[in-house]
């Protein structure tokens, strides 16, 4: 891994730790907003039954929070995971284009299915949530489809010379 590209995983997992921090800190408005406990205490709900008290409301439901209410750090945060899972995934799987464009492509469906999944939010937050993931799937599968038009280029290249 070059060194610049070390820089830039160190760069973008600070600015993930920090847009976390933030989010989380943003987030904790849950525990004051007891009707909002119904819509966005998601996980608490699923895990642990109906939220009664700010108690039982878990972390990561702060997130849930924040994405919905104040997305700007939750998506700087998604930003730079996916950066950092990108850049790791390259490095890691060098080697191994294949199983690398086969993660690609896993990636890039997950992406446009989670934006799909947020499509009609009725948070501002979750619809920038839901064009965000549309937009890295389709830039992903761009990345794909570039990746391998220079693969092919260079082979026929080769075969003519």
């Amino acid at each position: 891994m070059k060194f610049k590209n070390i820089i830039y995983l160190i760069g973008a997992f600070l600015v993930f730790i920090f847009s976390t921090l933030a989010s989380w800190y943003e987030g904790g408005q849950l525990r004051d907003i007891s009707w909002e406990w119904k819509y966005s205490a998601v996980f608490s709900t699923w895990l642990n039954g109906p939220v009664n008290e700010a108690d039982d409301i878990l972390a990561i439901d702060h997130f849930v929070y924040a994405a919905k209410f104040e997305p700007l750090f939750p998506l700087l945060m998604a930003a730079s995971l996916l950066f950092i899972v990108f850049q790791l995934s390259a490095w890691l799987l060098r080697n191994r284009k294949t199983t690398h464009i086969i993660f690609l492509s896993l990636m890039a469906v997950g992406l446009l299915l989670m934006s799909a999944m947020l499509l009609n939010s009725p948070t501002i937050g979750l619809t920038l949530f839901s064009g965000f993931f549309g937009l890295s799937g389709l830039l992903t599968l761009v990345l794909i489809l570039y990746s391998n038009n220079q693969k092919w280029m260079r082979r026929a290249a080769q075969r003519t010379n």
